[in-house]
Formats: structure tokens, C-alpha cells, sequence
């Protein structure tokens, strides 16, 4: 008799049935990855939010603010400003964290007390990076730091290396009413929780000279690590009305925060890309519907736990031609009068013009 289990096709016959099977098992999740509902893999999920017109939210810095008076000793000067990239240090949890401005603070000075009111501070550190334009190679403008608050990003272009001529650039979501010269620019999320900077094309806004100098600024953060944080401690650098360095001696008279540390969010995550990407795509980038209204909240603020709207037409009287938003944040009881007025004034960017 033959020895059928002993042969030689039956171990081919093995080897081709084991690749088979791992053969499908691939092929099933390479196609998995390809639809937005069964990716697993965040640079997948990513690409295909894109294709809808989303971008996954960065990591958030926890805004706060301070109001501060300094009592000059000496000859005061006769202005003095907070400079951007300093500002305030805080014990959260036994651990201390740093919450800066991010653009310069100047006050006058008046019978040699400085009153600061206000003061909007950010956790983390600013960096700044500064690109050469090279039109010749294929040029990418990578933030190379994963914790960056995309909303935290300026922009600024100089015509050449030592120049001091610049324009500011803003950051565009859509291609509404963008034309040639319009000096904006493009975030998309990469590999690695990256972001690259995409410039115009000379069609949809203003394209980029060669040997112009890429400036980028912007606050690597913790995320929501600090939300809460309310007692402040100043180690700023400041400056007077000539751009010296202040070095006289003054004292901090006063210093209380106006608005605790809230807002701070980590990373959108795949789950969270899942559920809000959709939803975006269907508001169109408009508020009209309450769905609208939820989606764009939840992007503009993804510290967001829950979100009710509802229109005037439901209030007691009736408020016609209003909308109302009742938020309710992850970190927090409320939202500051600081992040409603700036989600106010948001979300009135998405509203249809009557």
C-alpha cells in the first residue's frame, strides 16, 4: 500500500492550504483598513477622514487667565510688557508646569504700578522653527513635535533670511472665497500624530517665493494634565517701552486668577475621528441644523463631554432667529466666560448670513 501521509504532496498539499489561509487572512485586513468603520490603524483612519474634509483634532493646551499689578520701586518705566513665550509657573499635582502667553502683553505704567487684567496664558512651551524656501526641491513643512497645539500655530513669512519685512499667514479650513493672493495656509495631520504645512499653489492662495523664510510658532503642551490649575506664580520676562529687558526692581502687589485652567484635551483619538468625522462632513461647513451645530462645537472645543442645541423657538417665550448651546466640558463644572465668548464668536463663522 502507499503511504499517503508520508509523501511529499502531502506536505505541499499542507504548505499551500497554511498560505492560503494566511493568504486570505491579509487580504481581509488590508480591505478592513480601507473603509473608515473597521480601520484599526490611526494613520488609515487619518487618510480617510481627509477624505471628507476632516482634520483629527491636536492635543489642546488648558487656557487660563490672570490679572497682576507690579509696584516699581525704583525709576519706573513708562511702559512695560509681558514678552510672549514666558508668563507663569503652577504646582498641579505635585509637579510644575509652565503657562505662557502667546503674543506680547504691554501696559502703561502709572505712579510706578503696572496693571495687568486678563492676562490669556497657555500651558506648555512655545517653540519657533524657521524654514529656508527652496522652490527647486520638493519642500515639506513638517512639525516635527507630536504634543503641538495646531491651535496655538502662527505662521509668519519673511521675503528673505535677514529681512524684517513679513507677512502673517492664517490657517485655512476650506477653499471658500480663496483666491491667488491670499496669504493662508493648510494643516494635515501625517504619520506619527505629525502635522505638515501645505502653502497656495498660486490658484488657491498665494504661493511661496524661493529664498523666502518660513517662520513657525507655536506651544508643545500636556494636554489636559493641568485642567483646574488656579494658583499661578509669575517668572516672566518683561520688557520696557524701548525694548530693554526690565531689570529695576518691583514687587508683585497683586496677582489673582480671573479663570481657572480649563479646556485642555489630548489627541483625538481613532474612536472619537470615527464618530465626529461623518458628522462634520454632513454640516458642510455650515450651522444650520442642530446636528450642525454639535459636530462643530465638538471640533472647535474637544474638551467637550455633551452638547444640547436647541433654537429659540423652544424657549419660554420664544426667542426666534436665536440658538442656544448648553456645553458640558469633560474637566469642568462650567465653561469660563473666556471659552464661551470664544466659542461664541466661533461658531458664528459657520452661521449662514440672513
Amino acid at each position: 500500500d502507499y503511504d499517503f501521509e508520508g509523501s511529499a504532496i502531502s506536505q505541499i498539499l499542507d504548505v499551500l492550504a497554511y498560505n492560503t489561509y494566511y493568504t486570505a487572512f491579509n487580504t481581509n485586513m488590508v480591505v478592513n483598513e480601507l473603509f473608515l468603520d473597521s480601520a484599526t490603524l490611526r494613520d488609515n483612519v487619518v487618510s480617510l477622514a481627509k477624505q471628507l474634509g476632516y482634520t483629527p483634532k491636536s492635543i489642546t493646551s488648558p487656557k487660563a487667565s490672570v490679572s497682576m499689578a507690579l509696584t516699581f520701586t525704583g525709576t519706573a518705566p513708562a511702559e512695560v510688557s509681558i514678552k510672549k513665550g514666558s508668563g507663569f509657573v503652577t504646582n498641579f499635582d505635585g509637579s510644575l508646569y509652565r503657562y505662557i502667553l502667546k503674543e506680547n502683553m504691554r501696559v502703561s505704567v502709572a505712579n510706578s504700578v503696572a496693571t495687568f487684567t486678563d492676562i490669556p496664558i497657555y500651558e506648555g512651551s512655545q517653540i519657533t522653527t524657521s524654514t529656508l524656501v527652496n522652490s527647486t526641491d520638493s519642500q515639506r513643512f513638517i512639525i516635527d513635535n507630536s504634543g503641538v497645539d495646531i491651535g496655538t500655530l502662527n505662521v509668519r513669512v519673511f521675503q528673505a533670511v535677514n529681512s524684517s519685512i513679513f507677512k502673517d499667514y492664517k490657517q485655512a479650513y476650506n477653499i471658500l472665497d480663496i483666491g491667488a493672493s491670499d496669504e493662508v495656509f493648510f494643516v494635515s495631520e501625517i504619520e506619527d500624530e505629525k502635522y505638515e504645512i501645505f502653502f497656495g499653489d498660486g490658484v488657491l492662495g498665494k504661493k511661496l517665493e524661493n529664498n523666502n523664510l518660513v517662520q513657525m510658532s507655536y506651544i508643545v503642551t500636556n494636554g489636559s494634565s493641568t485642567n483646574g490649575a488656579k494658583t499661578f506664580t509669575f517668572n516672566g520676562l518683561m520688557e520696557d517701552e524701548n525694548g530693554t529687558t526690565v531689570t529695576l526692581p518691583f514687587s508683585i502687589s497683586s496677582i489673582s486668577t480671573t479663570s481657572v485652567a480649563s479646556g485642555g484635551a489630548d489627541i483625538e483619538t481613532i474612536d472619537k475621528i470615527k464618530y465626529n468625522a461623518p458628522k462634520f462632513y454632513g454640516s458642510q461647513n455650515r450651522a444650520v441644523t442642530q446636528n450642525d451645530y454639535k459636530a462643530i462645537v465638538r471640533n472647535l472645543y474637544p474638551a467637550t463631554s455633551d452638547v444640547i442645541v436647541f433654537g429659540g423657538e423652544d424657549q419660554e417665550p420664544p426667542a426666534y432667529g436665536k440658538v442656544f448651546l448648553s456645553i458640558k466640558p469633560k474637566e469642568a463644572v462650567t465653561l469660563s466666560s473666556f471659552t464661551k465668548n470664544e466659542l461664541k464668536d466661533s461658531c458664528l463663522l459657520y452661521t449662514s448670513p440672513s
